[in-house]
């Protein structure tokens, strides 16, 4: 009989919708468990899914009492070094939300125990799973742009002083950057090596921190990497997954980072001539969107013993070009991404 895992959910805020949502459906799992510090989030959100688990508001006392096989953290960013590290070292794999954290020396610890525990220690990143990044990425793979030599990764959006951003000194790179750089990562299936960073706020700005700037990165397939970030504009807005670019030798490719559209690339044919066409995903993603997507993702390889594209080793990657581009703000110049 297939073993059926059981699952604490830590945090009840507003991502915790999506999450509910998604393992409430699955039938190779079940919530045994309701964690968040205001008790009475806990309760309604045991009640809107019709649940029957137990409710706590401290972690530690649900962690020792439910003894889940897989804590999903959903709590802030702050909170998810002491959750993760608590977690794999009782025992359970964590599905986590981003970032990953906002220390670096935390986010390799995290990785670290996940890695000498011999657990599980996933990160949704849920840009991940839209039709666009996948189509970008299938004919990147594919080689149908060719050698690409530069990527442009851009947002343009309202301000939106919810959940921990307005305490941030980056808000622009500590909250909402890692979506845009692990997209980029994904598509190109590239690292980034070195950075060159430059954050401001400009006139009228509701953040306190920076709220906007731009980077420019080296990856480690000779390509350039453009991001510019503008978190506080009221026009000619893009969707806050970011709008692509993306050039190579054989053609180049369009994307508006909106959930119903595909890429439009423009390709050379052999005859010289310049085709056009909107680029599809590719048969290895399973069509559902977002953290559905991620969970089905996250539990198929669970259970079959693989490895998630986005495990936290992976995910460090997206996290250390945050880090790294505020040590480039700091240094005043270019440095190394690790």
């Amino acid at each position: 009989m297939d073993k059926n895992y059981s699952v604490l959910m830590v945090g009840c805020g507003a991502i915790s919708f999506v999450w509910f949502t998604a393992f409430a459906k699955r039938t190779d799992c079940h919530i045994a468990g309701v964690v968040d510090i205001n008790r009475g989030m806990a309760e309604e959100r045991a009640a809107q899914y019709g649940l029957k688990c137990p409710v706590f508001d401290d972690f530690d006392t649900a962690l020792a009492e439910v003894k889940p096989d897989i804590v999903v953290d959903l709590t802030f960013p702050f909170c998810h070094h002491d959750i993760t590290v608590k977690s794999l070292k009782a025992g359970a794999h964590v599905f986590g939300e981003k970032p990953m954290c906002l220390d670096r020396a935390e986010a390799q610890d995290m990785v670290k125990t996940a890695e000498e525990t011999g657990l599980v220690y996933n990160v949704h990143q849920n840009r991940r799973s839209m039709k666009g990044t996948r189509a970008l990425r299938k004919a990147i793979t594919e080689g149908r742009l060719g050698k690409i030599w530069m990527t442009c990764c851009e947002i343009y959006v309202n301000s939106d002083l919810s959940s921990i951003r307005n305490t941030l000194p980056y808000p622009m790179l500590q909250d909402q950057a890692v979506h845009s750089f692990d997209s980029c990562r994904f598509i190109l299936g590239a690292d980034a090596e070195t950075v060159y960073a430059h954050s401001y706020n400009p006139p009228g700005s509701k953040y306190n921190g920076d709220g906007s700037g731009a980077c420019i990165f080296e990856m480690s397939d000779g390509s350039t990497l453009v991001f510019n970030a503008v978190m506080d504009t009221d026009y000619l807005n893009t969707p806050w997954h970011s709008q692509f670019r993306v050039i190579g030798e054989k053609g180049a490719a369009v994307w508006d980072g909106k959930e119903d559209t595909l890429p439009l690339a423009q390709l050379r044919q052999p005859d010289g001539s310049i085709k056009e066409e909107y680029l599809q995903p590719g048969d290895d993603w399973n069509g559902m969107l977002f953290h559905e997507c991620g969970v089905e993702e996250m539990m198929s390889d669970l259970k079959a013993g693989r490895v998630y594209h986005g495990c936290g080793k992976d995910n460090y990657k997206s996290i250390a070009m945050t880090f790294s581009a505020i040590d480039s703000i700091k240094a005043g110049g270019k440095v190394k991404v690790w």
